[in-house]
Protein backbone atom coordinates (compact mmCIF):
# COMPACT_ATOMS: atom_id res chain seq x y z
CA UNK A 1 0.00 0.00 0.00
CA UNK A 2 2.84 2.36 0.88
CA UNK A 3 4.78 1.87 -2.18
CA UNK A 4 1.60 2.45 -4.55
CA UNK A 5 0.70 5.99 -2.60
CA UNK A 6 4.40 7.01 -2.97
CA UNK A 7 4.71 6.14 -6.65
CA UNK A 8 1.68 7.73 -7.35
CA UNK A 9 2.59 10.93 -5.37
CA UNK A 10 6.01 12.08 -5.47
CA UNK A 11 6.96 14.60 -3.80
CA UNK A 12 9.42 17.50 -4.64
CA UNK A 13 12.47 15.55 -3.67
CA UNK A 14 12.23 12.34 -5.80
CA UNK A 15 14.84 11.30 -7.98
CA UNK A 16 15.50 8.32 -10.36
CA UNK A 17 19.36 8.57 -10.25
CA UNK A 18 21.98 5.82 -10.29
CA UNK A 19 22.36 4.79 -6.68
CA UNK A 20 26.14 6.01 -5.38
CA UNK A 21 27.47 7.14 -2.40
CA UNK A 22 30.27 8.87 -1.66
CA UNK A 23 32.12 10.48 1.02
CA UNK A 24 32.04 10.86 3.96
CA UNK A 25 33.79 14.03 4.97
CA UNK A 26 33.90 15.17 8.72
CA UNK A 27 32.39 18.68 9.38
CA UNK A 28 33.11 18.63 12.80
CA UNK A 29 36.44 20.38 13.59
CA UNK A 30 38.52 18.47 16.98
CA UNK A 31 35.96 15.97 17.89
CA UNK A 32 35.38 14.97 21.60
CA UNK A 33 33.61 12.36 23.53
CA UNK A 34 30.36 12.94 24.57
CA UNK A 35 29.90 15.85 21.50
CA UNK A 36 28.43 16.02 18.27
CA UNK A 37 30.92 14.31 15.68
CA UNK A 38 28.98 15.18 12.15
CA UNK A 39 29.60 14.21 9.17
CA UNK A 40 28.08 15.01 5.35
CA UNK A 41 28.11 12.47 2.58
CA UNK A 42 26.28 12.25 -1.04
CA UNK A 43 24.04 9.90 -1.92
CA UNK A 44 22.01 9.34 -5.13
CA UNK A 45 19.13 6.98 -5.87
CA UNK A 46 15.78 6.30 -7.17
CA UNK A 47 12.89 7.17 -4.56
CA UNK A 48 9.47 9.17 -4.59
CA UNK A 49 10.83 10.90 -0.95
CA UNK A 50 13.97 10.37 0.89
CA UNK A 51 12.33 10.20 4.27
CA UNK A 52 11.25 6.17 3.61
CA UNK A 53 13.42 4.21 4.06
CA UNK A 54 11.96 1.55 2.44
CA UNK A 55 12.97 3.70 -0.73
CA UNK A 56 16.26 4.73 0.26
CA UNK A 57 18.24 4.16 3.43
CA UNK A 58 21.58 5.88 3.94
CA UNK A 59 23.39 4.40 7.83
CA UNK A 60 26.61 4.74 8.82
CA UNK A 61 28.78 2.02 10.57
CA UNK A 62 30.87 3.20 12.85
CA UNK A 63 33.84 1.02 15.16
CA UNK A 64 34.79 2.72 17.99
CA UNK A 65 38.68 2.21 19.49
CA UNK A 66 37.45 -0.73 21.58
CA UNK A 67 36.47 -2.41 18.31
CA UNK A 68 32.73 -1.73 19.06
CA UNK A 69 30.49 -1.71 15.81
CA UNK A 70 27.06 0.38 16.23
CA UNK A 71 25.14 1.56 12.93
CA UNK A 72 23.81 4.93 13.13
CA UNK A 73 20.81 6.41 10.84
CA UNK A 74 22.05 9.41 8.25
CA UNK A 75 19.25 11.89 7.39
CA UNK A 76 18.54 14.11 4.36
CA UNK A 77 19.67 17.12 5.06
CA UNK A 78 19.01 21.01 3.51
CA UNK A 79 20.92 24.07 5.28
CA UNK A 80 19.55 26.82 5.81
CA UNK A 81 19.95 30.93 7.21
CA UNK A 82 18.20 32.93 9.47
CA UNK A 83 17.10 36.38 8.69
CA UNK A 84 15.66 39.18 10.28
CA UNK A 85 13.69 41.54 8.43
CA UNK A 86 12.85 45.36 9.46
CA UNK A 87 9.47 43.72 10.97
CA UNK A 88 12.00 41.92 13.69
CA UNK A 89 10.09 38.46 12.96
CA UNK A 90 13.02 36.01 11.80
CA UNK A 91 12.79 33.74 8.48
CA UNK A 92 15.06 31.17 7.57
CA UNK A 93 15.77 30.94 4.06
CA UNK A 94 17.69 27.79 1.97
CA UNK A 95 20.97 27.72 0.99
CA UNK A 96 22.95 25.49 -1.27
CA UNK A 97 21.75 21.81 -2.18
CA UNK A 98 20.87 18.93 0.00
CA UNK A 99 23.32 16.08 1.03
CA UNK A 100 22.85 13.46 3.96
CA UNK A 101 24.26 14.06 7.22
CA UNK A 102 25.07 11.34 9.76
CA UNK A 103 25.40 12.88 14.01
CA UNK A 104 26.66 10.62 16.77
CA UNK A 105 28.50 11.48 20.23
CA UNK A 106 31.56 9.33 20.77
CA UNK A 107 31.67 7.97 24.28
CA UNK A 108 35.39 6.80 24.26
CA UNK A 109 38.24 8.79 22.91
CA UNK A 110 40.84 7.45 20.63
CA UNK A 111 40.87 5.88 16.55
CA UNK A 112 37.37 5.34 15.13
CA UNK A 113 36.08 4.70 11.15
CA UNK A 114 32.93 5.24 9.33
CA UNK A 115 31.65 4.40 6.64
CA UNK A 116 28.51 4.70 5.13
CA UNK A 117 25.73 2.21 3.61
CA UNK A 118 23.44 3.50 1.49
CA UNK A 119 20.45 1.07 0.06
CA UNK A 120 17.58 1.49 -2.63
CA UNK A 121 15.44 -0.92 -4.59
CA UNK A 122 18.32 -1.76 -6.83
CA UNK A 123 20.41 -2.35 -4.04
CA UNK A 124 23.05 -1.33 -1.78
CA UNK A 125 26.81 0.44 -1.83
CA UNK A 126 29.21 1.21 1.03
CA UNK A 127 31.97 3.58 0.87
CA UNK A 128 35.23 3.34 1.40
CA UNK A 129 36.27 3.58 5.48
CA UNK A 130 37.12 7.09 6.80
CA UNK A 131 39.30 7.52 10.21
CA UNK A 132 39.03 9.96 12.76
CA UNK A 133 40.30 10.47 15.99
CA UNK A 134 38.40 11.78 19.19
CA UNK A 135 39.83 13.34 21.88
CA UNK A 136 38.63 13.13 25.80
CA UNK A 137 36.58 15.16 27.24
CA UNK A 138 34.45 15.58 30.32
CA UNK A 139 30.84 14.58 30.47
CA UNK A 140 28.08 12.85 32.33
CA UNK A 141 26.52 11.27 29.69
CA UNK A 142 23.22 10.89 29.16
CA UNK A 143 19.85 10.97 31.10
CA UNK A 144 18.42 7.62 32.42
CA UNK A 145 16.36 6.48 35.27
CA UNK A 146 18.56 5.55 38.26
CA UNK A 147 19.93 2.26 38.75
CA UNK A 148 20.06 2.71 42.53
CA UNK A 149 16.79 4.39 43.11
CA UNK A 150 14.38 4.49 39.93
CA UNK A 151 12.12 7.01 41.62
CA UNK A 152 14.63 9.62 40.34
CA UNK A 153 17.33 10.15 37.29
CA UNK A 154 21.02 10.54 36.93
CA UNK A 155 23.48 9.94 34.08
CA UNK A 156 25.31 7.36 32.37
CA UNK A 157 27.94 8.17 35.19
CA UNK A 158 25.58 7.94 38.11
CA UNK A 159 25.50 11.65 39.03
CA UNK A 160 21.59 12.62 40.20
CA UNK A 161 19.80 14.80 37.49
CA UNK A 162 16.90 16.56 39.28
CA UNK A 163 14.70 18.45 36.71
CA UNK A 164 14.15 22.17 37.76
CA UNK A 165 12.16 24.10 34.88
CA UNK A 166 9.54 25.07 32.81
CA UNK A 167 7.95 23.91 29.43
CA UNK A 168 9.46 26.07 26.41
CA UNK A 169 7.15 24.52 23.69
CA UNK A 170 7.78 26.94 20.99
CA UNK A 171 8.84 30.33 19.82
CA UNK A 172 11.81 31.96 18.12
CA UNK A 173 15.55 31.45 18.13
CA UNK A 174 15.78 34.66 19.71
CA UNK A 175 13.33 33.59 21.93
CA UNK A 176 14.93 30.59 23.21
CA UNK A 177 18.21 33.10 23.49
CA UNK A 178 16.38 34.60 26.12
CA UNK A 179 14.49 32.03 28.01
CA UNK A 180 17.10 29.55 28.25
CA UNK A 181 19.85 31.77 29.30
CA UNK A 182 17.81 33.30 32.13
CA UNK A 183 16.68 29.81 33.15
CA UNK A 184 20.41 28.70 33.30
CA UNK A 185 21.00 31.93 35.40
CA UNK A 186 18.72 30.95 37.99
CA UNK A 187 19.75 27.25 38.13
CA UNK A 188 17.06 25.33 35.91
CA UNK A 189 18.36 22.75 34.07
CA UNK A 190 15.03 21.64 32.20
CA UNK A 191 12.66 22.10 29.08
CA UNK A 192 10.39 20.89 26.84
CA UNK A 193 10.07 21.19 23.20
CA UNK A 194 7.17 20.53 20.56
CA UNK A 195 8.55 19.38 17.61
CA UNK A 196 7.72 21.75 14.53
CA UNK A 197 4.14 23.45 16.19
CA UNK A 198 1.44 24.55 15.58
CA UNK A 199 2.21 22.47 11.73
CA UNK A 200 4.83 19.66 13.03
CA UNK A 201 7.63 18.01 11.05
CA UNK A 202 5.12 16.08 8.85
CA UNK A 203 3.31 18.22 6.86
CA UNK A 204 1.75 17.41 3.97
CA UNK A 205 1.52 16.19 0.69
CA UNK A 206 2.56 12.70 2.20
CA UNK A 207 6.25 12.24 2.80
CA UNK A 208 7.14 15.65 3.13
CA UNK A 209 9.36 17.03 5.66
CA UNK A 210 9.92 20.31 6.70
CA UNK A 211 13.53 20.71 7.03
CA UNK A 212 13.23 24.85 7.80
CA UNK A 213 11.25 23.51 11.32
CA UNK A 214 14.49 20.77 11.39
CA UNK A 215 16.83 23.29 10.80
CA UNK A 216 15.58 25.54 13.52
CA UNK A 217 15.49 22.87 15.90
CA UNK A 218 18.87 22.19 15.62
CA UNK A 219 19.60 25.90 16.78
CA UNK A 220 17.19 25.05 19.41
CA UNK A 221 19.14 21.99 20.71
CA UNK A 222 22.37 23.80 20.27
CA UNK A 223 21.14 26.69 21.87
CA UNK A 224 20.17 24.02 25.04
CA UNK A 225 23.65 22.48 24.83
CA UNK A 226 25.40 25.74 25.14
CA UNK A 227 23.32 26.61 28.31
CA UNK A 228 22.91 23.61 30.18
CA UNK A 229 19.37 22.83 29.66
CA UNK A 230 17.84 19.13 28.81
CA UNK A 231 15.31 18.84 26.62
CA UNK A 232 12.62 16.78 26.76
CA UNK A 233 11.15 16.59 23.11
CA UNK A 234 7.39 15.90 22.38
CA UNK A 235 6.84 14.37 19.01
CA UNK A 236 3.60 15.16 18.52
CA UNK A 237 0.29 16.72 19.66
CA UNK A 238 -2.45 16.62 16.89
CA UNK A 239 -6.09 15.45 18.61
CA UNK A 240 -7.57 15.40 15.25
CA UNK A 241 -7.47 14.34 11.20
CA UNK A 242 -9.87 16.44 9.33
CA UNK A 243 -10.68 15.80 5.77
CA UNK A 244 -10.42 19.52 3.60
CA UNK A 245 -13.62 21.45 3.76
CA UNK A 246 -14.83 19.81 7.15
CA UNK A 247 -14.01 23.06 10.00
CA UNK A 248 -10.92 22.69 11.89
CA UNK A 249 -10.40 22.16 15.18
CA UNK A 250 -7.94 22.17 18.15
CA UNK A 251 -4.55 21.11 17.13
CA UNK A 252 -5.83 19.77 13.70
CA UNK A 253 -3.88 21.19 11.13
CA UNK A 254 -5.13 21.17 7.49
CA UNK A 255 -1.86 19.97 6.25
CA UNK A 256 -1.62 17.12 8.40
CA UNK A 257 0.44 14.35 6.17
CA UNK A 258 -1.70 11.31 7.53
CA UNK A 259 -4.93 13.05 6.17
CA UNK A 260 -6.10 11.41 2.84
CA UNK A 261 -6.37 14.57 2.01
CA UNK A 262 -2.86 15.20 1.65
CA UNK A 263 -2.04 11.87 0.66
CA UNK A 264 -2.01 9.89 3.45
CA UNK A 265 -4.06 7.12 4.86
CA UNK A 266 -5.98 8.68 7.45
CA UNK A 267 -9.40 9.44 7.81
CA UNK A 268 -9.86 10.03 11.18
CA UNK A 269 -7.58 10.13 14.46
CA UNK A 270 -8.63 6.20 14.90
CA UNK A 271 -6.73 5.52 11.63
CA UNK A 272 -3.88 6.72 12.62
CA UNK A 273 -3.39 4.48 15.34
CA UNK A 274 -4.87 1.53 13.66
CA UNK A 275 -3.68 1.39 10.08
CA UNK A 276 -0.56 -0.32 9.61
CA UNK A 277 0.45 2.62 7.02
CA UNK A 278 0.31 5.16 9.19
CA UNK A 279 1.79 2.91 12.19
CA UNK A 280 4.96 2.80 9.39
CA UNK A 281 5.01 6.58 8.62
CA UNK A 282 5.20 7.13 12.60
CA UNK A 283 8.08 4.89 12.54
CA UNK A 284 9.70 6.95 9.34
CA UNK A 285 9.34 9.83 11.53
CA UNK A 286 11.02 8.10 14.66
CA UNK A 287 14.22 7.24 12.45
CA UNK A 288 14.59 10.57 11.21
CA UNK A 289 14.59 11.97 14.46
CA UNK A 290 16.73 9.79 15.85
CA UNK A 291 19.28 10.28 13.26
CA UNK A 292 19.11 14.12 13.71
CA UNK A 293 18.81 14.76 17.47
CA UNK A 294 20.01 11.49 18.98
CA UNK A 295 22.95 12.10 19.17
CA UNK A 296 22.40 14.74 22.21
CA UNK A 297 23.01 14.42 25.46
CA UNK A 298 21.14 16.88 25.91
CA UNK A 299 17.93 15.03 24.72
CA UNK A 300 16.54 14.45 28.42
CA UNK A 301 13.72 11.82 26.70
CA UNK A 302 11.68 11.39 23.62
CA UNK A 303 7.79 12.20 24.48
CA UNK A 304 5.70 10.52 21.88
CA UNK A 305 2.86 12.78 22.14
CA UNK A 306 1.30 15.73 24.25
CA UNK A 307 -1.86 14.67 26.15
CA UNK A 308 -2.78 11.64 23.81
CA UNK A 309 -5.88 11.36 25.98
CA UNK A 310 -6.96 14.40 24.30
CA UNK A 311 -7.01 13.06 21.05
CA UNK A 312 -10.53 12.11 19.31
CA UNK A 313 -12.13 10.18 22.06
CA UNK A 314 -13.46 8.05 19.27
CA UNK A 315 -10.31 6.97 18.78
CA UNK A 316 -8.11 6.83 21.99
CA UNK A 317 -11.42 5.38 23.65
CA UNK A 318 -10.01 1.89 23.19
CA UNK A 319 -7.54 2.22 25.73
CA UNK A 320 -5.84 -0.66 24.58
CA UNK A 321 -4.90 0.13 21.76
CA UNK A 322 -3.53 3.30 21.77
CA UNK A 323 -1.18 1.44 24.03
CA UNK A 324 0.27 -0.93 22.35
CA UNK A 325 0.71 1.63 19.50
CA UNK A 326 2.44 3.53 22.31
CA UNK A 327 4.74 0.29 23.33
CA UNK A 328 5.01 -0.47 19.46
CA UNK A 329 6.52 3.31 19.19
CA UNK A 330 8.86 3.19 22.19
CA UNK A 331 10.34 -0.33 21.38
CA UNK A 332 11.23 1.11 17.95
CA UNK A 333 13.37 4.48 19.43
CA UNK A 334 14.86 1.76 21.79
CA UNK A 335 15.95 -0.52 19.13
CA UNK A 336 17.32 2.89 16.90
CA UNK A 337 18.53 4.51 20.21
CA UNK A 338 18.68 3.05 23.48
CA UNK A 339 20.11 5.83 25.47
CA UNK A 340 17.38 8.50 25.68
CA UNK A 341 14.31 7.39 27.36
CA UNK A 342 10.74 7.12 26.38
CA UNK A 343 7.26 8.32 27.96
CA UNK A 344 3.83 9.84 26.73
CA UNK A 345 1.40 12.00 28.71
CA UNK A 346 -2.23 12.54 29.21
CA UNK A 347 -4.49 14.85 29.67
CA UNK A 348 -5.31 17.46 32.72
CA UNK A 349 -5.88 14.93 35.93
CA UNK A 350 -6.28 12.00 33.71
CA UNK A 351 -5.05 8.42 34.84
CA UNK A 352 -4.47 5.57 32.70
CA UNK A 353 -2.84 2.76 34.91
CA UNK A 354 -2.55 0.60 31.91
CA UNK A 355 0.06 3.93 30.55
CA UNK A 356 2.29 3.84 33.13
CA UNK A 357 2.96 -0.03 33.96
CA UNK A 358 4.41 -0.98 30.91
CA UNK A 359 8.36 -0.60 31.15
CA UNK A 360 8.33 1.38 27.38
CA UNK A 361 7.09 4.29 29.16
CA UNK A 362 10.36 4.74 31.58
CA UNK A 363 8.71 7.52 33.71
CA UNK A 364 4.89 8.71 34.18
CA UNK A 365 3.72 11.98 33.61
CA UNK A 366 0.34 14.35 35.38
CA UNK A 367 -0.79 17.40 33.91
CA UNK A 368 -3.64 19.78 35.42
CA UNK A 369 -4.75 23.24 35.65
CA UNK A 370 -6.92 25.28 37.28
CA UNK A 371 -9.14 24.79 35.11
CA UNK A 372 -10.11 22.26 33.07
CA UNK A 373 -13.27 20.92 35.17
CA UNK A 374 -15.03 21.89 38.17
CA UNK A 375 -13.18 19.38 40.24
CA UNK A 376 -10.17 21.56 39.19
CA UNK A 377 -11.87 24.78 39.69
CA UNK A 378 -12.34 23.67 43.34
CA UNK A 379 -9.05 21.98 44.26
CA UNK A 380 -6.52 24.10 42.02
CA UNK A 381 -6.94 27.10 44.05
CA UNK A 382 -4.24 25.64 46.32
CA UNK A 383 -1.97 24.33 43.89
CA UNK A 384 0.42 22.20 46.16
CA UNK A 385 -2.32 20.34 47.59
CA UNK A 386 -3.81 20.07 44.02
CA UNK A 387 -0.43 18.57 42.45
CA UNK A 388 0.55 15.98 45.33
CA UNK A 389 -3.18 14.91 45.19
CA UNK A 390 -2.88 13.98 41.82
CA UNK A 391 0.91 12.62 41.57
CA UNK A 392 -0.15 10.49 44.31
CA UNK A 393 -1.58 8.76 41.49
CA UNK A 394 0.64 8.18 39.46
CA UNK A 395 3.17 7.59 42.13
CA UNK A 396 3.31 3.59 42.40
CA UNK A 397 4.78 2.28 39.28
CA UNK A 398 8.34 1.92 40.70
CA UNK A 399 9.61 4.55 38.35
CA UNK A 400 10.52 8.22 38.27
CA UNK A 401 7.33 11.01 38.13
CA UNK A 402 6.53 14.25 36.96
CA UNK A 403 3.75 16.71 37.26
CA UNK A 404 5.01 17.91 33.71
CA UNK A 405 2.11 20.73 32.84
CA UNK A 406 0.53 22.86 35.58
CA UNK A 407 -0.70 26.58 35.71
CA UNK A 408 -3.66 29.08 35.89
CA UNK A 409 -6.09 29.41 32.68
CA UNK A 410 -6.23 32.68 31.41
CA UNK A 411 -8.65 32.57 28.66
CA UNK A 412 -11.83 31.94 30.55
CA UNK A 413 -14.76 34.35 31.65
CA UNK A 414 -13.84 34.00 35.54
CA UNK A 415 -9.77 33.19 35.32
CA UNK A 416 -9.09 37.10 33.15
CA UNK A 417 -6.88 39.04 35.62
CA UNK A 418 -5.56 36.35 37.56
CA UNK A 419 -1.98 36.35 36.43
CA UNK A 420 -1.69 40.38 37.15
CA UNK A 421 -3.20 39.37 40.53
CA UNK A 422 -0.47 36.82 41.04
CA UNK A 423 2.20 38.96 40.25
CA UNK A 424 5.17 37.44 42.00
CA UNK A 425 4.07 33.86 40.99
CA UNK A 426 2.87 32.12 43.94
CA UNK A 427 1.04 29.37 42.10
CA UNK A 428 4.69 29.23 40.26
CA UNK A 429 6.51 28.80 43.66
CA UNK A 430 4.21 26.28 45.43
CA UNK A 431 4.14 24.82 42.10
CA UNK A 432 7.29 24.32 42.52
CA UNK A 433 8.58 23.00 45.73
CA UNK A 434 5.57 21.06 46.65
CA UNK A 435 6.40 17.94 43.93
CA UNK A 436 9.62 17.82 45.10
CA UNK A 437 8.53 17.26 48.72
CA UNK A 438 6.48 14.86 47.70
CA UNK A 439 9.20 12.63 46.02
CA UNK A 440 8.50 13.66 42.72
CA UNK A 441 12.01 13.18 39.72
CA UNK A 442 11.72 17.20 39.28
CA UNK A 443 9.71 20.33 40.08
CA UNK A 444 6.51 20.72 38.92
CA UNK A 445 6.96 22.22 35.16
CA UNK A 446 4.71 25.74 34.22
CA UNK A 447 3.09 26.38 31.39
CA UNK A 448 2.81 29.69 30.00
CA UNK A 449 6.21 30.16 30.10
CA UNK A 450 5.97 32.93 27.14
CA UNK A 451 3.39 35.09 28.47
CA UNK A 452 3.58 34.96 32.37
CA UNK A 453 6.76 33.57 33.54
CA UNK A 454 8.96 35.27 31.24
CA UNK A 455 7.07 38.81 30.61
CA UNK A 456 6.72 39.11 35.12
CA UNK A 457 10.62 37.97 35.24
CA UNK A 458 9.83 34.89 37.44
CA UNK A 459 12.98 33.15 36.40
CA UNK A 460 14.27 34.07 40.29
CA UNK A 461 11.60 31.74 41.41
CA UNK A 462 13.55 28.42 40.65
CA UNK A 463 16.93 29.56 41.98
CA UNK A 464 16.32 28.79 45.29
CA UNK A 465 14.92 25.45 44.32
CA UNK A 466 18.29 24.96 43.00
CA UNK A 467 20.33 26.23 45.82
CA UNK A 468 18.13 23.92 48.45
CA UNK A 469 18.55 20.91 46.05
CA UNK A 470 22.11 21.47 45.13
CA UNK A 471 24.87 17.94 46.22
CA UNK A 472 21.24 16.54 47.02
CA UNK A 473 21.98 12.28 46.80
CA UNK A 474 18.86 11.81 45.32
CA UNK A 475 19.26 8.25 43.90
CA UNK A 476 21.55 7.04 47.15
CA UNK A 477 20.00 8.62 49.81
CA UNK A 478 16.75 6.31 49.50
CA UNK A 479 14.41 8.48 50.13
CA UNK A 480 10.45 7.89 51.45
CA UNK A 481 7.73 10.45 52.12
CA UNK A 482 7.99 11.20 55.66
CA UNK A 483 5.66 10.33 58.38
CA UNK A 484 5.25 13.92 59.91
CA UNK A 485 2.87 15.54 62.73
CA UNK A 486 2.44 19.84 62.76
CA UNK A 487 1.59 21.05 66.09
CA UNK A 488 -0.13 23.97 64.03
CA UNK A 489 -2.92 23.11 61.78
CA UNK A 490 -1.78 26.33 59.86
CA UNK A 491 1.51 24.71 59.14
CA UNK A 492 1.45 22.20 56.11
CA UNK A 493 4.56 19.64 56.65
CA UNK A 494 5.65 17.93 53.86
CA UNK A 495 8.76 16.07 53.05
CA UNK A 496 11.46 12.89 52.16
CA UNK A 497 13.16 10.73 55.04
CA UNK A 498 16.37 9.40 53.56
CA UNK A 499 19.20 7.50 55.48
CA UNK A 500 21.31 10.38 56.96
CA UNK A 501 19.30 12.98 55.16
CA UNK A 502 15.33 14.27 55.95
CA UNK A 503 14.24 16.77 53.36
CA UNK A 504 10.82 19.64 54.90
CA UNK A 505 8.76 21.78 53.08
CA UNK A 506 6.93 23.40 55.19
CA UNK A 507 3.96 25.92 54.11
CA UNK A 508 1.30 28.15 55.36
CA UNK A 509 -1.77 26.78 54.70
CA UNK A 510 -3.11 29.96 54.21
CA UNK A 511 -0.43 31.28 51.40
CA UNK A 512 -2.27 30.14 48.08
CA UNK A 513 -1.96 31.74 45.33
CA UNK A 514 -5.93 32.20 45.44
CA UNK A 515 -5.85 34.34 48.86
CA UNK A 516 -3.09 35.94 47.28
CA UNK A 517 -5.19 37.66 43.91
CA UNK A 518 -8.75 37.59 46.32
CA UNK A 519 -6.97 39.80 48.52
CA UNK A 520 -7.24 37.50 51.42
CA UNK A 521 -5.38 38.81 55.07
CA UNK A 522 -3.03 36.04 55.44
CA UNK A 523 -1.89 35.53 59.31
CA UNK A 524 1.55 33.92 59.78
CA UNK A 525 1.76 30.26 61.54
CA UNK A 526 2.32 30.38 65.38
CA UNK A 527 4.89 28.97 66.75
CA UNK A 528 5.30 25.49 66.16
CA UNK A 529 6.78 21.85 66.33
CA UNK A 530 6.87 19.13 63.30
CA UNK A 531 7.57 15.52 64.20
CA UNK A 532 9.64 13.67 61.80
CA UNK A 533 8.56 10.43 63.00
CA UNK A 534 10.56 7.02 62.30
CA UNK A 535 13.93 8.57 62.71
CA UNK A 536 17.28 6.50 63.81
CA UNK A 537 18.47 8.00 66.98
CA UNK A 538 21.63 10.75 67.26
CA UNK A 539 22.09 14.42 66.61
CA UNK A 540 20.62 15.98 63.39
CA UNK A 541 21.80 19.51 62.12
CA UNK A 542 19.37 21.57 60.77
CA UNK A 543 19.67 24.62 58.21
CA UNK A 544 16.44 26.25 57.88
CA UNK A 545 16.01 28.05 54.62
CA UNK A 546 14.61 30.56 52.89
CA UNK A 547 12.41 29.29 49.94
CA UNK A 548 11.68 33.03 47.77
CA UNK A 549 15.70 34.41 48.61
CA UNK A 550 17.24 31.20 48.39
CA UNK A 551 19.80 31.78 51.72
CA UNK A 552 19.98 29.91 54.86
CA UNK A 553 17.88 31.53 57.18
CA UNK A 554 19.39 29.87 60.74
CA UNK A 555 21.00 26.27 61.91
CA UNK A 556 20.82 24.57 65.18
CA UNK A 557 20.90 20.87 66.46
CA UNK A 558 18.08 18.60 67.66
CA UNK A 559 18.42 14.90 68.94
CA UNK A 560 15.74 12.18 67.89
CA UNK A 561 14.12 10.25 70.77
CA UNK A 562 12.09 7.34 70.87
CA UNK A 563 12.21 7.17 67.18
CA UNK A 564 11.24 10.89 66.63
CA UNK A 565 13.00 14.52 65.67
CA UNK A 566 10.87 17.32 66.75
CA UNK A 567 11.60 20.36 64.88
CA UNK A 568 10.77 23.88 66.32
CA UNK A 569 9.35 26.29 63.43
CA UNK A 570 8.70 29.89 64.17
CA UNK A 571 6.21 31.95 62.64
CA UNK A 572 6.19 30.90 59.02
CA UNK A 573 4.86 33.73 56.35
CA UNK A 574 4.65 31.72 53.58
CA UNK A 575 6.79 28.75 53.17
CA UNK A 576 10.12 27.73 54.31
CA UNK A 577 12.28 24.31 53.81
CA UNK A 578 14.46 22.45 56.12
CA UNK A 579 17.41 20.38 55.63
CA UNK A 580 18.33 18.28 58.43
CA UNK A 581 21.23 15.82 58.34
CA UNK A 582 22.11 13.09 61.09
CA UNK A 583 25.76 13.64 62.17
CA UNK A 584 28.18 11.14 64.15
CA UNK A 585 27.49 9.61 67.66
CA UNK A 586 24.30 9.33 69.44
Amino acid sequence: MATALCAASPTRRARTDRLAANGPELLTKSPSSWHKAEFRTIVTGTYSTPFDPDQIAVDAEIRSPSGRTSHVPAFFYQAYDLRSPPSGDEDVLAEGGTDWHVRFSPEESGKYSIRIHARDRSGTVITQALSFSVARAADHGFLRVSRDDPHYFEFQDGTPYLAIGENMVHGSLSDYERWLSKLEANGGNYGRLWVGYPEGLEVGPAGEYRQDIAWNLDKILELSERHGIYQKICIDYIRYISLKGEPRRTFDPDRNAYSVSNGGPCRDMLDFFALPEARRMFRNRLRYMVARWGYSTHVMAWELWNEIGSADRDAVKDHALVVEWNQEMCRYLKSLDSRHMTTNSLSSTEVWPEMWKPSENEFAQMHGYYYFSEEMKRDAKDIASFMTKWLGEIDGYGKPYLFAEYGIVPNKEDTEGLWDRDPQGVHLHNGLWAPLAFGSAGTGMIWWWHTYVDPKNLYFQFKPVAEFTKGIPWTTEGFQRAELDSSSRSLRPMGLLGKNLILLWLQNREHTWWNVAQSTPISPTEDAVVVVKRTTPGLYRIEYFDTWKGVVLTRSQVRSENGELRIPVSPVARDIAVKITRGPGR
